[in-house]
């Protein structure tokens, strides 16, 4: 009878065990997928802190940036405005002065000084002119002078000119002669003729007669 209770006492002390280590091995189980679940956990919050570093520093970078952005408008901001360059044609009726890379330009306009198709110098425009070379001889003497006549681009109609680079070279040459009359030095003036080949915004503004100081 002892016998059999040993026996059955041993077989619970093996049952136990047995259940004890398949315990064991669930805690072990357990464990090691909990070390792995940390180490994923890790992983993810050392990516999360890299990011987070990556993105001060561009936002850092950015600021800094900003910054001189900043600073660069405020010294463009202080800076006074640029004053337009004088030519010493400012202020005279139907001329604009215009100067540009090597030269100072008297921009006449061409209905100021002729009739349509015509090369005669209306009366009108000889007081402009009278102006323009008492500039060139007050303040651009001894300059080349380069005399441009342009048209607009309409095809001649009612003109003994029959093309717009004729008219042009006429209009040119009757302001480069009127120039002569009042004391401009001839030798120092040559005339051009651009006809329709540089017209401006308007017709009005393409027809022209362009007196150009060369600076060179």
């Amino acid at each position: 009878m002892r016998s059999i209770f040993r026996v059955m006492g041993m077989a619970g002390l093996l049952a136990v065990a047995m259940g004890l280590t398949g315990c064991n091995n669930s805690l072990k189980e357990e464990n090691a997928r909990l070390l792995d679940e940390n180490a994923g956990l890790r992983d993810q919050l050392a990516q999360t802190e890299d990011a987070l570093q990556s993105a001060e520093r561009q936002r850092s970078e950015l600021a800094s940036e900003a910054s001189r952005y900043r600073q660069q408008v405020q010294d463009l901001q202080s800076k006074p405005a640029a004053q337009p360059q004088r030519t010493g044609f400012e202020g005279i009726s139907g001329v604009s002065g215009e100067a540009r890379p090597g030269e100072m330009a008297a921009v006449v306009e061409g209905d100021l000084l002729f009739d349509s198709g015509k090369v005669t110098l209306k009366s009108a425009a000889k007081s402009s002119l009278d102006q323009v070379a008492r500039v060139l001889n007050s303040e651009y003497a001894g300059h080349t002078i380069r005399i441009a006549g342009h048209t607009d681009t309409d095809p001649i109609k009612k003109s003994e000119w029959k093309t717009n680079d004729r008219l042009a070279c006429e209009r040119a040459m009757a302001v480069k002669d009127y120039l002569v009359s009042k004391g401009v030095d001839s030798k120092r003036m040559y005339v051009a003729g651009y006809g329709p080949n540089e017209p401006k915004g308007s017709k009005a503004q393409s027809r022209r007669v362009e007196v150009v100081v060369l600076m060179r």
